[in-house]
């Protein structure tokens, strides 16, 4: 399903590549600076740092992919029988192979300060963008004023800079949107994480206490976004590759996010009006040209929202750095190229009693088939935290389902939930 070249197509570039992860970095940025209220799921992250496997759809044959720990046997097994075309796997750090670096381009998850001074000790190349311009877009409070310099149309709201700030913006918002739920962020978090809704009058003194708090232990004064949260008709992405003087728009996806802003999948291929196509390409394109006079270079996420009243804010957020989406780019072709325009990503989480196998599951999963191959499924990630075998632990699958139309693909994914529900030991 992967097996032609597609970065290498991309870069125009024959060396091999060596992929490396640092993907929870944006909750080690957060945690540096002042903090909103938010619930902590220690084992949440945990699984979501053994999806630096998913390097492994966008890396090209010849390439090395480093993982931080050994995927399990029995998932490898079942890709081997998906023809999921393998690089070579390392398990360790990326200090740990820093001969490999002089040999191959370093494709990092995301460049900071210290990737970036790490490949340069190393005497290696890299794909991706200076760290500086790379930390700064990927802030939140970043994005907005570069959207404002470029006269996009942005969220109704404003970067405030103290507990004042955010109290008077508040009151403002609320004259305009009476009644209207609003949102504030931080400049560093995913997933949700960055976020803190405010539905009442308490919500708002909650935070400030909370933030108080923070600045009375030495946090310093905290400089978030106040923005009125929009009713959203469409949540878009677009998946870009900036490279020489061109700005290639890869993909245009769609995603679902929970009402708490919390990302649970994406639809690959969309059927998008063709006005909305036209106006999201323009903007997108004028974005690339900003980031390139910038000195923007390598993949970028975009994600974008058309809001109830028709309303197109082209850069909610910027993911100066790889995705979930981008891993999958080489997989989505593909399966256009075969004929199914409908796909679908979908999370899972649940926990597995001890005993439970993926051997199980993926024997389940293998025997979806659609009537005269109308559409079909896969697993592309199984994770699991914690190291005893002997009880419960939590699990999350990361599925793909594709279909000749939706229909087709909403009868694949029914079937992998059932695969899930029907999976000895599994606790939903």
């Amino acid at each position: 399903m992967n097996n032609a070249p597609y970065v290498e197509h991309l870069t125009g570039t024959r060396a091999p590549k060596l992929w490396y992860s640092n993907i929870n970095w944006e909750q080690g940025k957060a945690a540096q600076a002042i903090r909103l209220p938010q619930i902590s799921n220690a084992s949440g992250d945990r699984l979501v740092s053994q999806m630096d496997l998913y390097q492994i759809y966008l890396a090209d044959r010849d390439d090395l992919v480093l993982l931080k720990e050994a995927p399990d046997p029995e998932f490898l097994a079942y890709l081997e029988e998906e023809k999921i075309i393998m690089p070579s796997i390392a398990i360790g750090t990326r200090s740990e192979y820093t001969g490999e670096f002089r040999h191959r381009i370093a494709v990092p998850y995301l460049m900071d300060e210290q990737e970036e001074q790490f490949l340069k000790e190393s005497g290696g190349s890299w794909i991706g963008p200076p760290a500086q311009l790379s930390v700064e877009l990927n802030s939140k409070i970043a994005t907005r004023k570069l959207c404002e310099e470029i006269g996009f149309p942005v969220s109704d709201g404003r970067i405030c800079e103290g507990l004042d700030a955010i109290r008077r913006s508040c009151a403002e918002l609320e004259g305009r949107h009476p009644g209207a739920r609003l949102v504030v962020k931080t400049a560093y978090g995913s997933s949700g994480k960055a976020l803190f809704h405010i539905h009442r009058g308490a919500d708002l003194e909650t935070l400030l206490g909370y933030l108080q708090r923070q600045i009375s232990r030495g946090g310093g004064q905290p400089v978030v976004t106040v923005e009125r949260w929009h009713q959203v008709e469409r949540h878009l992405t677009a998946q870009l590759w900036l490279g020489g003087t061109d700005c290639e728009i890869l993909a245009m996806t769609e995603q679902r996010i929970t009402d708490a802003g919390v990302y649970r999948g994406s639809r690959l291929h969309p059927d998008l009006p063709e006005s909305l196509i036209v106006a999201y390409t323009e903007q997108l394109q004028q974005l690339g040209k900003s980031l390139h006079s910038r000195g923007y270079e390598g993949f970028i996420g975009v994600d974008s929202i058309l809001d109830e009243d028709g309303t197109l804010i082209p850069v909610i957020e910027i993911n100066a750095r790889l995705t979930m989406v981008t891993y999958l780019l080489k997989i989505r072709k593909h399966l256009l190229e075969r004929g199914f325009p409908r796909m679908e990503t979908q999370s899972y989480d649940f926990k597995l009693h001890p005993g439970a196998t993926f051997a199980e599951f993926a024997e389940k999963v293998t025997s979806i088939r659609i009537s005269a191959g109308q559409g079909g499924a896969f697993v592309y990630g199984f994770h699991r935290d914690g190291e005893s075998a002997d009880r419960i632990r939590p699990c999350r699958v990361s599925t793909l389902s594709w279909g000749v139309d939706d229909e087709a693909e909403k009868l694949a994914r029914q079937g992998l939930e059932e695969a899930i529900m029907e999976w000895r030991g599994a606790v939903i």
